[in-house]
């Protein structure tokens, strides 16, 4: 198998040492991914190469949970599923990025500082939560921007957990073609 089929291709089956190295270079790409997201990278090439890495990476922990689950005898529809909403929190995580870089006003001295519209939210949310005492709505929206998308990636790595200490039942292959033995001489009758 190839590569590009190992991948990207959702037919066959893998076994649970190639699923786990995988998956955990997806992990670490996407760490990786995330942790150059900020303002200024967001500012210098926008939010497409971000979303389009998140897409392929999403694409391949599906695939890579598809053959395996296969390979245990298991649908893959809750992969699926869960590359679904993890999709969703990316979406969710790129809005709070894009909100937090987007200027309230534009200034024409580069010198000022800029006001974020999430930031100005923010501080709204917060002078009223200084003057109510209500936390309701500071805190609902630091679960939607924060709380959901980590939520999202913890049900992620321990599905990728599950799927990987799941047994196999496709049978190993041997490393080394059994010969067979030579048919044993058959005895002779005494009345032949």
């Amino acid at each position: 198998m190839n590569y590009f089929d190992l991948l990207f291709s959702p037919k066959g089956t893998i076994k649970p040492q190639p699923f786990a190295i995988i998956v955990i270079a997806i992990y670490a790409v996407n760490i990786l991914a995330g942790s150059v997201l900020d303002g200024g990278a967001i500012k210098r090439v926008g939010m497409w190469p971000y979303l389009g890495l998140q897409i392929a990476l999403t694409w391949i922990w599906f695939v890579a949970h598809a053959k395996r689950l296969r390979d245990a005898g298991r649908g893959y529809v809750v992969a699926a599923t869960i590359a679904f909403i993890y999709a969703a929190s990316i979406v969710l995580m790129i809005n709070l990025v894009a909100a937090s870089t987007a200027p309230v006003t534009d200034t024409a001295d580069p010198k000022e500082p800029s006001v974020s519209l999430i930031g100005t939210i923010f501080a709204v949310l917060f002078i009223n939560t200084l003057f109510t005492g209500d936390i309701f709505l500071i805190s609902l929206l630091l679960f939607l921007f924060i709380g959901l998308p980590l939520l999202f990636s913890l049900i992620a790595v321990i599905y990728s957990i599950v799927t990987a200490t799941r047994p196999s039942l496709t049978p190993e292959t041997p490393a080394v073609p059994a010969v067979a033995a030579p048919p044993a001489e058959r005895p002779k009758s005494p009345f032949s």
